[in-house]
């Protein structure tokens, strides 16, 4: 039998997927990528966890790679006045894929992630399925990870929430049950989204208008500012406005009351299917990671993929995306190009 990959970041999820697997018997080893961006630790923390457990380890270096593929990626989008989704593009891009392929090369039968994320299976392959812990679930963020990879792919941590994952950790005097939370866009470095869209998305000053276009005030970039924002705007007009459009080629940003973030629906590209079931239906949305979802019928129209909701959905922002599915199992997922107001 061969071994089992884990992919360590050095943070508690994924150290104790690690440990689970190798109580159970399997010969497990110790993945980890180096970003050469931000922080940057998980090739120290992940070797760490392996050293606690008596893994072998190795490390990635996935840089050249995470650059083309999602640091300057995102943060063109958000110099277009779109709100990039850095992790889906991360998992599905760069993570999954680099990872496996070493796990491949050290003769591993699968690679096994600290994701709270299920696998169900189905005649034509696994589908993703949230996880027990739906306040945890990350099923959405590997919503883009190609079908060929999902079976190669096993979850650990499907049906434990994070307080059995800490308490379990502490039990075994794992360093890292005391680690902090994984955050968005780990890959930051101090400077934060403007110290990366200024040097890969040549951000511009423009005008926040009102929906009549009025000049309300004056912005230093675009990538600052996302649909539904409310806070940051730098405006005194006593009323709360939002915004609620942003042109990217005009540098404009648009603000306007609660009502004008309400959409009936979506137009997304990029769709990925997982095979098995007719795309065309009716089944659930998510917007946003933490976002609920609503009901919503989906449909083709050439290579574009429309969404109506069954009720309106407020602040659906283009560059993120779209996540389909039904009875809490993952369909498919398509780029958000536009609301349809």
């Amino acid at each position: 039998m061969g071994a089992v990959a884990v992919a360590l970041s050095g943070g508690v999820d994924s150290a104790v997927a690690a440990f689970l697997l190798r109580r159970a018997g399997h010969r497990v080893i110790g993945l980890s990528l180096r970003l050469g961006r931000g922080p940057d630790r998980a090739p120290v923390q992940g070797a760490r966890v392996a050293e606690q457990l008596g893994l072998e380890h190795r490390v990635i270096d996935a840089a050249q790679a995470f650059s083309q593929r999602v640091a300057e990626p995102s943060a063109r989008t958000y110099a277009e006045g779109r709100t990039p989704n850095p992790c889906a593009l991360c998992n599905a891009g760069v993570k999954l894929p680099l990872l496996w392929e070493m796990a491949a090369e050290l003769g591993c039968r699968c690679l096994a992630t600290g994701h709270y994320c299920g696998l169900r299976a189905a005649a034509t392959g696994p589908r993703l399925v949230e996880a027990k812990d739906r306040t945890k679930s990350q099923a959405y963020f590997l919503a883009r990870v190609r079908p060929g990879l999902l079976e190669r792919l096993i979850f650990p941590l499907a049906q434990w929430d994070k307080d059995q994952v800490r308490r379990l950790a502490r039990e075994q005097g794992l360093e890292a049950a005391e680690g902090p939370e994984s955050q968005d866009a780990c890959f930051l470095g101090p400077g934060g989204w403007d110290e990366l869209v200024a040097a890969c998305g040549r951000p511009q000053p423009g005008v926040v208008v009102d929906r009549q276009g009025r000049v309300l005030g004056q912005h230093q970039g675009v990538h600052r500012f996302t649909i539904g924002q409310r806070r940051g705007l730098g405006l005194a007009l006593g009323r709360p406005v939002y915004v609620s459009a942003i042109d990217g080629r005009r540098a404009t940003v648009v603000v306007g009351p609660e009502e004008d973030l309400m959409a009936r629906g979506l137009w997304g590209d990029g769709l990925r299917w997982y095979a098995g079931v007719p795309m065309d239906g009716r089944y659930q949305v998510r917007v946003r990671y933490n976002h609920r979802g609503v009901d919503c019928r989906v449909s083709l129209d050439g290579d574009k993929v429309k969404v109506e909701f069954a009720e309106p959905l407020r602040a659906v922002a283009p560059g993120q995306l779209a996540v389909f599915s039904r009875d809490h199992e993952i369909f498919g997922s398509a780029w958000i190009q536009r609301a349809i107001k």
